[in-house]
């Protein structure tokens, strides 16, 4: 038995063993070629070191872990742990764990946790169940479906958030009576939804001080500097809410990155217009779908099941101190 890091020697083995896993467990995660496989499992930067290692014996693979260190942030993340099926109760998974953050303890001392969550800069897609094949982005967390979320509880990670996954067909949306009757509402308080333009609308900075999300204001500053088109929520031409930015991904999926409301508008149906209107202009694009995952008591949820949205996986974002 062996455990070492991987290098780049490994990685035509590595992608096999990773890909058969996948069909063979009928996981959800997506299978992976050559590039993705060394972007998410071999590849370092500056600010983000990866830390894959395998569990060999005779120069074959019957296990691996990888994760994260976000060197700016001062964060370590678990990418995934994965173990051959005719392999599994062998202690396999638990040497690798307990390898992985022995590292994170001795060369990163300042570092007092390790996460599994959406914050890993590391995002592993997964297929929808019951779709064509449809993609979401990012695993959110640890899949409580699985057997690894019985194997970090049982290894000291600790359960301290639920993220729900939500997935809609929107090739036939349409507006509901009950947006109209929003629309109208707001109408009458001069509330409006639109497409964001600087030289016309004020409040930008304010809305996202007010807002305190600095990965919300990182992504509609980019989409913005990309000319992609950011709906906004305007009381006359004050901008007080936000989504977007608008655009398709290549396998359909319309892009959803949050909904953000200015505290003094909050309770109006802001929130409910503006996604809506998204998901209008995304089927308008040429979006087959959407998908996006939110906390299990966030309230927002409330907005997309009343638009249809369906939960379609759940997820645990666990932490142990180290």
């Amino acid at each position: 038995m062996t455990i070492r890091e991987i290098n780049q020697d490994d990685l035509t083995n590595a992608l096999t063993f990773w890909n058969n896993s996948i069909k063979r467990e009928s996981m959800i995660y997506k299978s992976l070629d050559q590039d993705s496989f060394s972007s998410k499992f071999l590849k370092s930067d500056l600010n983000i070191e990866i830390k894959t290692y395998l569990y060999t014996e005779h120069q074959i693979i019957y296990g691996f872990i990888s994760g994260s260190i976000d060197l700016d942030k001062q964060k370590a993340y678990i990418s995934t742990v994965l173990v051959d099926q005719d392999h599994r109760r062998k202690g396999i998974a638990s040497v690798l764990l307990n390898h992985f953050e022995d590292y994170i303890k001795t060369k990163y001392p300042f570092i007092q946790s390790i996460d599994i969550v959406f914050f890993n800069p590391i995002h592993l897609e997964w297929i929808i169940p019951n779709t064509m094949s449809h993609i979401h982005p990012n695993a959110p967390g640890i899949d409580e479906n699985s057997s690894g979320y019985h194997f970090f509880k049982h290894h000291g990670y600790i359960e301290y958030a639920k993220q729900n996954s939500y997935y809609q067909n929107i090739l036939g949306y349409t507006y509901s009576r009950h947006i109209e009757q929003v629309f109208e509402s707001l109408g009458e308080k001069h509330i409006s939804v639109t497409f964001y333009d600087s030289s016309k609308h004020i409040g930008f900075d304010e809305l996202f001080n007010n807002l305190n999300n600095e990965n919300w204001s990182v992504e509609i500053t980019r989409g913005i500097k990309q000319h992609e088109p950011i709906l906004i929520a305007l009381h006359h031409d004050k901008f007080i809410g936000f989504t977007g930015p608008l655009k398709v991904e290549s396998n359909l999926r319309g892009y959803f990155a949050g909904i953000g409301i200015h505290s003094d508008y909050r309770g109006l149906g802001i929130g409910k217009a503006l996604f809506s209107v998204l998901c209008m202009e995304l089927k308008n694009l040429g979006a087959h779908y959407m998908s996006l995952f939110t906390g299990n008591n966030n309230p927002a949820r409330n907005i997309y099941e009343k638009e249809g949205f369906n939960i379609v996986r759940s997820w645990s974002n666990m932490r142990k101190t180290i």
